[in-house]
């Protein structure tokens, strides 16, 4: 029997929306999208990235990630080459004026999710990010 109330995709996804809406405003006096913040978020937190990384950290699908990166590196935002090792990769990395705006919108994500997990302990954090990972993970063996 489906019951919306329990249904789990149903759940992740109004959580995830009212966190990208919350955080969204912010991110728009930036004039980024959620999408750009990821792309930010992946190369502050790993360092330059091939773009296939970036797929793979963003869940951003491969055409719109690279429009998304001729944008941002048409803003000063990102740099973007061929890898030394493999010609046929790219590597993306932030500018100076990237790691500035990164730094700047850290303290607002971090807002968000403090007040998201609010009266939750470190224990149901780690074991709800934990969940988390394992749904992510078998999800990958969903097919289309």
């Amino acid at each position: 029997m489906f019951e919306l109330a329990r249904f789990l995709p149903y759940h992740i996804n109004r959580t995830g929306v009212r966190l990208a809406t919350a955080f969204g405003a912010e991110l728009a006096r930036h004039g980024l999208s959620v999408p750009m913040w990821r792309v930010l978020a992946a190369l502050w937190q790993g360092g330059e990235r091939k773009s296939a990384d970036l797929i793979v950290d963003t869940s951003i699908e491969q055409s719109t990630l690279s429009r998304l990166v001729t944008t941002m590196e048409q803003r000063g935002m990102l740099t973007r080459r061929r890898s030394n090792h493999d010609a046929r990769a790219v590597v993306v990395a932030l500018t100076e004026e990237g790691r500035r705006v990164t730094k700047e919108l850290i303290p607002y994500a971090l807002r968000n999710e403090r007040i998201a997990l609010r009266g939750f302990s470190r224990e149901e954090i780690d074991i709800l990010l934990g969940m988390l990972t394992r749904i992510y993970d078998n999800a990958a063996d969903l097919k289309l």
